[in-house]
């Protein structure tokens, strides 16, 4: 465990961690046990860290951030998942210092063109009187791969690949929390509101058409006030999508 310096708010202490079954995990522990809001769990190596909706990620040990922080913000739980959008934002940030560009695609992943180098999984806790308790945030960034398998090779990139030479994981850790720092007090202070524009100027994929999982289709127009992708369809009618894979029009035209 190494303290921070105590005026940021997240990262004040970080417990480093070497192989674990996922820093979700070690996080969660954690925040039972009454650990404070900012506390930082990093590891080099997850034998079972996971994604969005239940998918499995996977690592090369040493090679990329993966980091939880446990967060207390006093919100209604079901505003949670928002969470995910502003470390978002924050990534972008922290990738265009390390010299690379990258977008947010709905809701949470950062990308390189169509490849993603990084995600966000936010999970929550909520208190016997239906409270918010504590959020584990959740963020997996490729640092150093040189190389991916096969299966997802045209699906993953990392920073190593965009800038042609390797990177302190260390590195990438600070600059990301010291973004999201900023950026997660907007959130607190102002709702997702305050974030909106940012995450608008950072997103791919507004303004293509787009088709959600339950089968709409329509031309993606922007963010609701609580997160939600606003699909414009065909007649014209605006529609909310919560959940699920959204693929754009680039996307689509890949697979045929």
């Amino acid at each position: 465990m190494t303290p921070r310096a105590p005026s940021r708010r997240l990262g004040h202490t970080i417990h480093r961690l070497g192989a674990v079954a996922s820093t979700q995990g070690e996080a969660a522990a954690l925040a039972a046990c009454g650990a404070s809001e900012g506390t930082v769990v990093t590891a080099t190596h997850q034998s079972a860290g996971r994604g969005r909706r239940g998918r499995e990620w996977l690592d090369t040990p040493g090679e990329s951030l993966l980091m939880s922080i446990v967060l207390r913000p006093r919100i209604a739980p079901n505003l949670a998942p928002q969470l995910s959008l502003v470390a978002a934002v924050a990534v972008v940030d922290a990738l265009a210092t390390a010299g690379v560009t990258t977008t947010i695609r709905w809701p949470n992943d950062v990308m390189v063109g169509e490849r993603k180098i990084c995600g966000m999984l936010p999970e929550a806790v909520t208190a016997r009187r239906g409270t918010l308790d504590h959020v584990i945030l959740g963020v997996g960034l490729n640092v150093n791969q040189r190389d991916f398998p096969a299966s997802i090779r045209t699906l993953a990139t990392s920073v190593r690949i965009e800038t042609g030479r390797g990177h302190a994981v260390e590195q990438m850790l600070h600059a990301i929390l010291a973004g999201l720092d900023g950026w997660y007090s907007h959130f607190v202070d102002g709702g997702l509101d305050t974030l909106l524009p940012a995450w608008l100027e950072r997103a791919q994929g507004i303004g293509r058409h787009a088709r959600a999982a339950d089968g709409r289709e329509g031309v993606a127009v922007g963010l609701a006030a609580d997160g939600a992708l606003l699909l414009q369809t065909d007649s014209g009618e605006t529609v909310r999508v919560v959940a699920g894979e959204v693929t754009t029009e680039v996307e689509h035209a890949a697979g045929h």
